[in-house]
């Protein structure tokens, strides 16, 4: 679990992945939080990243999270890594929060919550993200956790986006160590 000042990241397990299959009210009893109707955008995509994760062991840290409000212990959205550090040391991140959690600062805290976590294990040397190729709420989020824009990429599922990547060292100058 990733624990942030107003959030709580919690990974999905077998149990998360099985509750949010089959409906809100079972999910919203395994997580221990409440569940509104429309707490995601992509409730088609839980039930394939389920199989994928339990069909490869080394997803368990490396995959997908839900993100619960604590202030109102409620489920706002999920955010996660698209698989485990690759051969460079490189961990992509991706987020969501329903809309009427936006503008709160709480996807920032998502990712930094993602970022902080990533770069505690050694073989992590960057963290990277897409976003569209456009100014947009997320190209601002993640310049304000530290990403550089480094380049275009022609995405095989959403076509062309940028490419944000964020080395573990500037992170490290920027949030741990003191000017």
């Amino acid at each position: 679990m990733i624990d942030t000042p107003r959030l709580r990241l919690f990974p999905c397990d077998d149990t998360l992945f099985d509750a949010m299959r089959m409906g809100d009210n079972v999910l919203s009893q395994a997580l221990g939080a409440n569940v509104p109707r429309k707490w995601t955008a992509f409730r088609d995509s839980f039930a394939p990243a389920g199989l994928r994760w339990k069909a490869h062991p080394p997803l368990r840290d490396w995959w997908v999270h839900l993100i619960v409000y604590r202030p109102d212990n409620l489920l706002i959205g999920s955010c996660g890594y698209k698989g485990e550090p690759d051969a460079e040391g490189k961990v992509e991140i991706g987020y969501e929060i329903r809309p009427s959690h936006r503008n709160l600062g709480l996807a920032t805290e998502a990712a930094r919550g993602l970022i902080d976590n990533a770069f505690t294990h050694a073989d992590v040397r960057k963290v990277i993200a897409h976003t569209l190729p456009e100014e947009s709420h997320s190209s601002q989020l993640l310049q304000t956790v530290g990403f550089v824009r480094t380049a275009d990429f022609q995405d095989p599922d959403d076509g062309l986006v940028w490419r944000w990547e964020l080395e573990h060292d500037a992170y490290l100058k920027r949030f741990i160590q003191p000017s």
